[in-house]
């Protein structure tokens, strides 16, 4: 088996080298020669399909082999147990037929007791039963391993048979059935399914073998990049190998695409080039890439420090306006950089990794306008709180010692998103939770969140028009103070209210650009939450909460 996977191995190197001579001598001199028009455009798009297949066919080559090879695996494993148990029976005297009904030696037992011989007998039959039964679970478990794993090449021999009677369309597929491909292939290896839990996906990866982990890294780093429950180093692995591959099918599609799709194209194009200058940079602390993907408004996340091995870990869920774009990969990725910078500053006594998690869609607003509130619902955030809330519990299952002090962060919608994980079956896996530049969380008190009032702090700048943005029913906002009790904003209970409880933290107020920046998006005094000189205190705040030093903030009234 392993020599076979390493034939396959050198077959997909071949179809490698077919694939990049394909791209430099064909696709390359096409797009940069001056042949223009219907047929030109129309040839280009060919080719570049072409080459998506091919990319893909590669893919597919790569993972007969890891196939093959974790077959192998699997089959020496339990020849092993095999052997050692048959060895042990013959070695105790016992013999072993070929169903593997194993037999007690004979004993001479004359002089002995009867009580002695029934209970000597009942021992070599209990040994007898154990011997067969370690037998029979090896036998079992090679036959449940050759029927899975001739399952899994099938799915590619079938593709290849219809390959091969010309019919490509369901052959070798887009990324996107590529993608469907492999996770029913990995489940097949074991991977747990969608449903299964981060804990149950750490305990399927730890007990794989080294060098089968880093063939799943290299032949499907879409599904391991993305998985909670992977350990940070190997996502990172799998997510730098994926990202170029993502890269150029989003260029190719960019290419052929015109009005609102092709913008939303270049957005993900930039954001994940940006991704790629901030992986690039030098110092410290290193980035790490945890999550990829071109769905919906786009996928990123990215830790600067280790997730596993940090005593701290904060996950700051950006909000209104987020998506995969040059923008967040330089304004939300440096927010999360900034975090774990000011707190490495000031606690070098312990280790932090910040990480900025955008893992769902968020509200997209150029300017707010009562007429535009519709978008302003709690569904976006409601469908993105359980993966946010299985991200946190992938945090916790990877960690090296176990129990990291958990910090969840959100910022704008963002304290929405991080509000409805709270109410997920079971609660938020967090320890604290910071709520900044909140227009509500969909609770009415800080106890609500589920972690304690005690552990819950809030940043709301003096100017930041977002915090004030007031109930639906508009009441409070056209008569301020007809109504008792808290303060209503959009989401609930303003955070920033006394009534909602908690600890609020000193934030500078930021520039008033009054109701009309509200109107026309110039919103400064909401984006100064995480910068180390507009923020004032807000920061070191923060750095203060995410390494367990909640008792040393700032604090502020609250409203």
């Amino acid at each position: 088996m392993t020599d076979a996977g390493d034939a396959w191995d050198k077959l997909a190197e071949k179809f490698a080298t077919h694939t990049s001579d394909c791209g430099k001598y064909l696709h390359a001199p096409l797009q940069q020669g001056n042949w223009g028009g219907l047929a030109a455009e129309s040839a280009a798009d060919r080719l570049a399909r072409m080459q998506r297949d091919l990319v893909v066919a590669k893919r597919e080559l790569d993972a007969v082999g890891t196939v093959l090879r974790a077959c192998g695996e699997e089959f020496a494993a339990q020849q092993g147990k095999l052997t050692n148990a048959i060895a042990d029976a013959t070695g105790a005297g016992y013999s072993v037929a070929d169903d593997g009904k194993v037999t007690a030696p004979s004993v001479d037992t004359g002089g002995m007791k009867p009580g002695d011989v029934a209970m000597m007998q009942r021992d070599q039959a209990t040994r007898a039963q154990g011997y067969a039964d370690r037998i029979g679970d090896a036998l079992s478990a090679a036959q449940t391993a050759d029927k899975e794993y001739a399952k899994a090449v099938k799915l590619f021999t079938d593709a290849a048979n219809r390959c091969a009677k010309g019919d490509w369309s369901m052959g070798f597929v887009e990324l996107a059935k590529a993608d469907e491909l492999n996770r029913e292939l990995l489940h097949e290896l074991g991977m747990p399914d969608a449903k299964g839990s981060p804990a149950a996906v750490q305990q399927w990866w730890a007990q794989l073998s080294p060098s089968l982990q880093a063939e799943l890294i290299q032949d499907y780093p879409q599904q391991i990049g993305n998985r909670d429950g992977i350990p940070a180093v190997d996502r990172d692995k799998a997510n730098r190998t994926y990202l170029p591959m993502l890269l150029n099918s989003l260029e190719g599609q960019y290419a052929a695409a015109d009005g609102d799709e092709a913008k939303a194209l270049k957005d993900k194009v930039e954001g994940l080039k940006g991704i790629q200058k901030q992986l690039s940079a030098s110092g410290e602390p290193r980035p790490y890439l945890l999550g990829l993907g071109s769905e919906g408004k786009g996928r990123a996340i990215v830790a600067f420090g280790n997730p596993d091995t940090s005593k701290n870990v904060s996950a700051y869920v950006p909000g209104l306006n987020t998506k995969l774009s040059g923008h967040f990969a330089s304004a939300d990725v440096d927010r999360a950089r900034n975090v774990a910078t000011m707190a490495n500053k000031m606690y070098p006594d312990t280790t932090t990794s910040s990480v900025v998690w955008l893992g769902y869609d968020c509200p997209q607003l150029d300017s707010f306008s009562w007429s535009a509130t519709d978008v302003m619902s709690k569904d976006d955030a409601k469908a993105g709180a359980p993966a946010y809330d299985r991200f946190l519990s992938g945090i916790r299952a990877t960690h090296e010692s176990g129990s990291p002090h958990v910090t969840a962060i959100g910022h704008s919608y963002g304290s929405l998103t991080v509000g409805q994980a709270s109410q997920q079956p079971g609660g938020i896996p967090a320890d604290d939770v910071v709520l900044v530049g909140s227009p509500g969380v969909g609770v009415d008190k800080a106890s609500d969140l589920g972690v304690g009032a005690n552990h819950v702090y809030v940043g709301a700048a003096e100017n930041d028009q977002v915090t004030y943005l007031p109930s639906p029913n508009l009441l409070e906002y056209v008569a301020p103070g007809s109504e008792y009790g808290p303060k209503k904003n959009w989401f609930g209970t303003d955070p920033a209210d006394n009534h909602f409880g908690g600890h609020h933290f000193a934030v500078a107020p930021g520039k008033d650009t009054g109701l009309m920046g509200l109107t026309r998006g110039d919103l400064p005094a909401h984006s100064l939450y995480f910068d180390p000189d507009a923020g004032g205190d807000s920061l070191p705040n923060i750095a203060s909460v995410v390494t367990g030093h909640g008792d040393q903030i700032k604090t502020a009234a609250p409203r």
